[in-house]
């Protein structure tokens, strides 16, 4: 029997985030929806890095409708306090799940063409259970517009499974070996195995203040020394 057995591609719906303007292609593909985990130690830059993403007119500032904040130390620290200023009404120093639905629920009730770009920023999480909806968001996050979720956490592992499978960015600063080791064993085979994903690490942070960066989302999988537009390492 003749038959043409050729997988056909499915046809797909439109689907994207209402963006305000284009970004940088290196950052977060906020357009498609961009999972970001930020880890660092304690005073090496975490917030500095994310004030510059949401406040550096060449990286994501004003390119989303709304961004709103969940930190437990929004209001103490100082670099903090430039993002309070920028976004005064949608900052929360408490991770309430009810604010974060509230959000959500506003999001929905837009049709698609209308709805509003959003970015959702998670600091500082701390004793928050892994069903939590601060971490299921992570598996729904574009139907609701947004465009750029995004973890800020000092150890890798307050992170859940639900979350780091569909992470789509990492940026990873001075951690200890341990921490770095863990990152690796999750991710390294998309570059290249374990031991060249923490040797890539080593040769991007010399020093405090530097980060790595991982394009999980980009084909094939990317890795550079902070934004630089040269990558580090290209998975083969």
């Amino acid at each position: 029997m003749d038959a043409d057995l050729t997988i056909l591609p499915v046809k797909q719906d439109k689907f994207g985030i209402n963006v305000r303007r284009a970004t940088h292609p290196l950052l977060p593909k906020i357009e498609e929806g961009a999972n970001t985990i930020i880890v660092s130690s304690v005073k090496s830059g975490k917030t500095n890095l994310l004030a510059n993403l949401l406040l550096n007119s060449n990286m994501l500032k004003d390119a989303m409708d709304e961004i709103y904040i969940f930190s437990n130390t929004i209001f103490q620290d100082s670099t903090g306090r430039k993002l309070l200023e920028a976004f005064p009404n949608t900052c929360y120093d408490t991770f309430d799940e009810g604010k974060l639905m509230r959000i959500l629920d506003y999001q929905k009730s837009f049709d698609d063409e209308d709805r509003p770009s959003i970015g959702i920023i998670l600091d500082d999480i701390q004793s928050l259970k892994p069903k939590s909806l601060f971490f299921t968001i992570s598996t729904m996050f574009r139907h609701a517009g947004c465009g750029f979720l995004c973890y800020v956490v000092q150890n890798f592992k307050m992170i859940p499974p639900i979350v780091r499978s569909n992470a789509t960015n990492l940026l990873i600063g001075t951690i200890n070996s341990q921490q770095i080791k863990q990152i690796a064993e999750e991710y390294g085979g998309h570059f290249g195995g374990t031991d060249n994903f923490v040797r890539q690490h080593r040769l991007a942070v010399p020093a405090r203040y530097n980060f790595l960066y991982a394009r999980l989302d980009d084909f094939p999988a990317k890795l550079h020394k902070n934004f630089d537009i040269k990558p580090i390492y290209e998975d083969n």
